[in-house]
């Protein structure tokens, strides 16, 4: 079932029990229902497999595709690969809520598991400890050149050990090479 309403519900009344497959596109739209920084655009297929059994639910999601972020180095925007498999479980109970990071509880009466929250939370996960451009096939950065040049205007550089150094510390130097 592809969810065309906007909804990123997962129904599970009336379901036999077994696997019952779910898939949602996740576009610009969707990252819009999130106030999040991080991504504003995407193109990510989102599988979800539900599987029923008497009392407990298993959601075994699998997101794949690209979304847009910020460069950590040269802050453009690009996109970048994401590719993740995630499962939650699911009891029904009286008190609804998270009991773990991976259980949650849903009531007795409840016909449908709302799943946008999570899989927007293992998007968020799947993205790379840092985000920087791709390097092109010679190996060479795709960032912004003019934020590069910037960059290494600015980088620390090691002082000259040449002539313009302080003969204060030629004294500490010497002791230094002759322990070595």
């Amino acid at each position: 079932m592809v969810s065309k309403r906007g909804s990123y519900a997962v129904r599970i009344s009336g379901l036999e029990e077994g696997n019952h497959d779910f898939s949602f596109e996740l576009d610009r739209k969707f990252f819009t229902l999130f106030e999040h920084p991080e991504i504003e655009d995407g193109n990510v297929l989102a599988e979800v497999i539900l599987e029923k059994k008497p009392g407990v639910f298993a959601l075994h999601f699998s997101l794949k595709g690209d979304v847009e972020v910020v460069c950590d180095r040269c802050l453009e925007k690009f996109m970048t690969g994401i590719s993740t498999s995630q499962s939650i479980f699911v009891k029904t109970g009286d008190t609804p809520g998270e009991i773990e990071d991976d259980v949650l509880m849903i009531g007795r009466d409840d016909h449908e598991i709302e799943v946008g929250q999570y899989l927007f939370e293992f998007i968020i996960l799947a993205l790379p400890y840092q985000k920087v451009h791709p390097e092109d096939s010679k190996g060479n950065s795709t960032c912004d050149p003019e934020m590069l040049k910037q960059l290494d205007a600015h980088r620390f550089k090691e002082p000259d050990q040449g002539e313009n150094s302080d003969p204060r510390w030629d004294a500490l130097k010497d002791i230094i090479e002759k322990t070595k």
